[in-house]
């Protein structure tokens, strides 16, 4: 390797054991896992112990996660190399690899040398500290065979520096005094006991600790923070408290989602997910890698929790997912496993990296005989495979592999045995060696009243109502052995519960061993996102008690519900529903009967869509199944009953069912071709306007072709979180940024390490250009624009009968429901009399949010009163409504009009009541063509004039294709007359974009949203004192820095917005090209610095250069008074305007 011509590129390395750094070759677009295992295999660190440690910035000390790129700029870091996750006892570690072992005591030696120990203080552990000195100098007598004398005389070398330090002129006879004592030990006892006392000292070595925001328990604020990370937990402490408390340990962590502004979301097993954020990508990078590694070393080795960022992805445990490879798992471990799973299959065999040598591979396979033999074979060069015994060279272990199926000869490879995710070998290094696992002990979240577990209840404690009609099944799923009864469980004196009863039939007693085994089942389960089981009746009949969600099946609500059910609605549903599977699969449960029509509405309101999974129930297959059952069960659909990938299976499906708006996938009368159809690895093709991740998710779920494995439950909850996390926090809260102070400590921008490892993918300007909440999310979140992915098809079947199927399919999926068309969901909707529900949808009705908000009346006088309909917009302290403002004559109604409403949120503070007031009285003062009109106000309530066109940035996207210059530089004359007027009556916007711009009609925009404007006084300016959310993007240079705002940074706000204009839309995000990348201006601090140094954004595709000097680069000149004022660009408009 070293001789390759590509290795002109060096790192240098500092080592705990070299007093300089070691010159390390690198290729450009190698890993930094990369460089780790050559360092590990030049000190003879086996490939065992090797995962235990990583790269470090030398100046920074922030590590460095496996999948980070080396670029060219990489020549200029310095690392040190150090074990950074720490085993669960140095014994363990000695055993594995004593060549390791003896790093981690040279780390920790030089590290108290050099008191870069947080945890040991010297006043609390001076005499341990002398006493670490002199066992480190027998040590050294022994280990180099050297006289105590010379030893002694260079003491400096041994003792801490602080020790030395305080007592320079004292410490030199204690140190001859111990010395002359020790005898009759070796050098590896001595050792140990040096690591045995520094353990005492500092148990919790070596932790790592990062500044960042965390939520707290009250809406809409954060608390500054110190996060620690350590073998067993994550630990915060308020830095203005200083109390350690508990987040959760590393093994209840279920996923990591990275969203936008450097925030990280910790899914926890119990407990909502909790937010941190980070002053920059390097940070957070270093603590999601932290605690990546320490799960995958102490829960799943195969799992990475974090997919959001390509850099935390372990590379190597992908490249061995994709061989379906266990890691340097051992012999002893892999024989065992043929042994319990290979069921005397003769060719069965394991696929395994060496756990002594890098580049080695074993396979071990369970012969006719019933022994089991290995083979080894060595990676000679990259992709060259040579086997033992063997002089033929193989490009590939699958091109090896494939060399040994026939199972005649004496080397015979049949099935893979894969790694599973709860397989537990000794790769799980920092796992605790006395933990006893206990399924969900963790997860028992139930309420006081069941005090642990369901409970068998008496009859006289219930009231129960009559069956439930056929009709009303809406509550839950019913089957012909079962019947469904709502009841009432009088827990208490004056306490009562309402539940759900689900009875066996009197006449179906020869299901009760069935049942009751269901029982068992779903009593084992505590879930939020699964349907809970309060408990079961045993007298006189059978029955569970069951948690009752009123809302219904979650198909029949989507089709009735279709304008109200939101894309991100539908995404959090989904989480909910791989939540559910994980917790199935962590019981080993299987529940074999997912559909969309057994999922039920828990709540639903404008800022989340809980759904929960109820019990399988009593069941058998049919025909009708087939969309829901994998192809290798298609023999005997029984088995489905039994298997996990079943499961995932018909989750992927119950997926499609959800973003078709609750439609099943349409029946087709010969089973038999839709049975070759999925055998052929074809699968259903995306529903309408379905996110492309989603349907990826689908795929990976049904496996993209029948020799792909699917998608496991833990990995379908993390990724989907992920997809969740990056729309999450845009649609319950508003996208701008929060300008204040720093709030973390300073890390040097220039280190190069920092540069390096920040490297944020820049996302494409269109799928972003819809709205404020897809501001940063690479999945287009408008319900009608998503572009469809194109369904796998094999392009060998050429059945005429399996394409006439196909032509059918897609000719009913054709037919089916989209977002917003009501209740035009087809024939498999149907009201509670059973018949095709033709009727419009009624929101009000329908909905679980607060209905009274929907129609609620305000009286403006006694001849005035506005009625609230749908939301359709919100800001900072604001809700805005559509509504209608009813004019009276007497008790006549006189007339009515289309209103928007503007409505003060029920959790605003004083300072918001104070901002919107003030929104209000600049709005009465105005009347302008260009501006949009305030009807009048009441009670915190602004109502408006009704903009029927909506956004300006949406109109843009939806017409970008007949909106000619003439048209866009109309609109631009619209916006400059309006803020001229604004300039006129000394007011300044602040938030001038074009989401803010409503389009009246082809020929007219006006100015909108005032919350954030200003009176100033004439040729001023007005600074912002308060701490708020502000959208940097449009702000210049002067705001961000000084927080100072005038016309003059109107103007800027004002070619960021043209910029908008005649991109037809374009996120307006500055980038900066760095190492021949382009690197996202997301803070603050970025953005300010990179327009200071005259970086500006671009001119749009196919914009006219004179355009873009005129109405966007003459306005972004740093200095304020060298932009041109507003009646100069109406000038300049107009003089345009006769070119086009």
């Amino acid at each position: 390797m070293d001789d390759d011509p590509r290795l002109s590129h060096y790192v240098y390395i500092y080592m705990a054991n070299r007093d300089k750094p070691l010159k390390f070759a690198f290729i450009v677009g190698e890993t930094i896992e990369y460089l780790c295992i050559k360092i590990c295999h030049t000190f003879n660190i086996n490939p065992l112990a090797r995962h235990l440690f990583a790269l470090q910035s030398y100046s920074s000390k922030l590590w460095f996660p496996c999948g980070h790129i080396l670029e060219e700029d990489s020549e200029k870091c310095r690392f040190n190399f150090r074990l950074r996750f720490k085993p669960s006892s140095m014994d363990r570690l000695r055993e594995i690899d004593v060549n390791a072992y003896n790093y981690y005591f040279e780390q920790v030696r030089k590290d108290v040398l050099d008191n870069k120990v947080p945890d040991i203080v010297y006043e609390k552990h001076k005499h341990e500290l002398i006493g670490l000195g002199v066992s480190d100098m027998y040590r050294v007598m022994l280990e180099e065979e050297l006289p105590r004398e010379i030893v002694e005389s260079e003491y400096k070398k041994y003792i801490p520096k602080e020790c030395i330090k305080r007592h320079a002129f004292f410490i030199r006879k204690p140190i001859h005094n111990a010395l002359t004592k020790l005898s009759g030990y070796d050098a590896a006892y001595v050792k140990e006991q040096y690591l045995k006392q520094f353990e005492r000292m500092a148990p919790n070595y070596p932790y790592e600790e990062y500044t960042a925001l965390m939520d707290k328990d009250v809406p809409n604020l954060r608390a500054k923070v110190l996060l620690r990370v350590t073998i067993e937990q994550v630990n915060y402490c308020e830095i203005d408290i200083g109390t350690w408390k508990t987040i959760c340990r590393i093994e209840d962590i279920s996923t990591l989602s990275i969203g936008k502004n450097n925030t990280v979301l910790i899914g926890r097993r119990t407990g909502i997910p909790l937010c941190v954020q980070f002053d920059t990508k390097t940070i957070l990078l270093s603590f999601v890698s932290a605690l990546d590694g320490y799960y995958r070393l102490s829960v799943k080795w195969n799992f990475n929790l974090c997919s959001g960022d390509v850099s935390i992805i372990t590379p190597s445990l992908e490249r061995l997912q994709k061989l379906r490879c266990h890691g340097p798992v051992g012999k002893d471990f892999s024989y065992t496993k043929l042994k319990e799973k290979c069921a005397n299959e003769s060719g069965s065999y394991i696929l395994r990296e060496s756990e002594t040598e890098y580049c080695v591979f074993y396979i071990d396979v369970y012969n006719k005989d019933g022994t089991i033999s290995s083979q080894k074979v060595v990676e000679s060069k990259p992709d060259k495979f040579i086997m033992t015994n063997s002089s033929r060279v193989y490009e590939s272990l699958r091109h090896l592999i494939s060399s040994f199926q026939n199972p005649n000869e004496s080397i015979y490879f049949g099935k893979c045995l894969g790694f599973s995710e709860y397989d537990k070998s000794k790769l799980l290094l920092c796992a605790s060696e006395n933990v006893v696992n206990e399924v969900a002990a963790d997860e028992e979240i139930i309420t006081t009243l069941l005090q642990g577990g369901p409970r068998c209840v008496p009859w006289n404690e219930l009231q129960v109502y009559k069956a439930i009609a056929k009709s009303d099944e809406d509550l839950t799923c019913s089957t012909i052995m079962t019947g469904l009864h709502r009841a009432i469980w009088r827990v208490a004196k004056g306490k009562k519960l309402e539940v759900m009863m689900k009875i066996l039939k009197t006449e179906e007693n020869n299901y009760t061993k069935e049942f009751l085994e269901l029982v068992g089942k779903w009593s084992q389960l505590r879930s939020v996102a699964l349907v809970r089981l309060y408990g079961i009746t045993v007298a006189p009949t059978i029955g569970m008690l069951l948690e009752l969600v009123n809302l219904g099946p979650l198909d029949k609500y989507l089709c009735s519900n279709s304008k109200s059910v939101l894309t991100v609605d539908m995404v959090e549903a989904t989480v909910c529903l791989a939540t559910a599977l994980w917790h199935l699969e962590e019981n080993r449960v299987i529940h074999g009967n997912i559909r969309c029509r057994n999922v039920f509405i828990h709540s639903h309101t404008d800022n989340s869509f809980i759904v929960k999974l109820g019990d399988p129930g009593l069941f058998t297959y049919t025909d009708d199944d087939i969309y829901w059952i994998p192809p290798e069960c298609y023999t005997d659909f029984t088995s489905a009953k039994y298997s996990l990938q079943a499961d995932i299976w018909a989750l992927a499906t119950t997926i499609w069912e959800i973003f078709s708006r609750g439609a099943p996938p349409p029946k087709y009368h010969k089973t038999h071709t839709v049975k070759m159809y999925y055998k052929c690895g074809n699968r259903l093709p995306p529903p309408k306007d379905c996110p492309n991740e989603i349907y990826k998710l689908m795929l990976e779920c049904w496996g993209k072709n029948n020799s792909i494995a699917r998608k496991q439950p833990q990995a379908i909850m993390r990724d989907i979180n992920q997809i969740l996390y990056e729309v999450y926090n845009a649609r319950r809260t508003h996208t701008y940024a929060t300008i204040c102070p720093k709030l973390f400590r300073d890390v040097d921008a220039n280190n190069d390490e920092n540069g390096s490892i920040y490297t944020e993918e820049s996302k494409s300007n269109s799928e972003s250009q819809t709205s404020l909440v897809t501001d940063y999310t690479n999945i287009t979140w408008n319900d009608h624009t998503t572009e469809q992915l194109v369904s796998y098809q094999n392009q060998d079947s050429n059945i005429d009968e399996l394409s006439f199927y196909l032509r059918w399919l897609n000719s009913e999926l054709y037919k089916m429901p989209v977002a917003g068309n009501g209740s035009d969901c087809g024939p498999s909707c149907e009201d509670n009399s059973g018949k095709t529900n033709k009727s419009k949808t009624n929101d009000k009705a329908c909905n679980s949010k607060d209905s009274s908000q929907w129609q609620r009346t305000y009286e403006i006088n006694e001849n005035l009163d506005v009625i609230l309909q749908g939301r359709i917009g919100e800001g900072f302290y604001g809700e805005v409504y559509k509504g209608t403002l009813r004019r009276r004559n007497g008790k006549e109604v006189d007339s009515e009009q289309d209103v928007a409403v503007k409505k003060l949120k029920t959790q605003a503070d004083s300072e918001n009541v104070l901002d919107f007031e003030r929104e209000i009285k600049i709005m009465e003062r105005l009347n302008h063509p260009n501006i949009v009109k305030i009807l009048c106000s009441v009670d915190r309530i602004l109502v408006m004039e009704f903009i029927q066109y909506g956004s300006l940035l949406s109109y843009l996207s939806s017409h970008r294709f007949s909106l000619a210059y003439k048209t866009l530089l109309g609109f631009a004359l619209d916006i400059v007359a309006g803020m001229e007027y604004l300039g006129s009556m000394n007011i300044v916007h602040r938030d001038l974009a074009a989401r803010n711009i409503l389009v009246a009609n082809e020929d007219r925009v006006k100015i909108s949203d005032f919350g954030l404007a200003q009176v100033i006084a004439a040729s001023d300016y007005y600074v912002f004192k308060t701490l708020r959310n502000i959208p940097i993007k449009w702000y210049a240079p002067e705001s961000l820095r000084h927080n100072k705002f005038s016309t003059r940074s109107d103007v800027w706000s004002f070619g960021v917005t043209m910029y908008e204009v005649f991109s037809y839309g374009v996120d307006p995000q500055l980038s900066v090209r760095v190492a021949e990348k382009e690197i996202l201006m997301t803070t603050i601090t970025d953005l300010l610095n990179a327009l200071e140094r005259g970086h500006r954004l671009p001119c749009p595709d196919n914009c006219p250069q004179e355009i873009h000097r005129k109405l966007m680069s003459s306005c972004w000149q740093l200095n304020s008074h060298e932009r041109p004022i507003f009646a100069t660009l109406r000038e300049d408009i107009e003089q345009l305007l006769c070119n086009y």
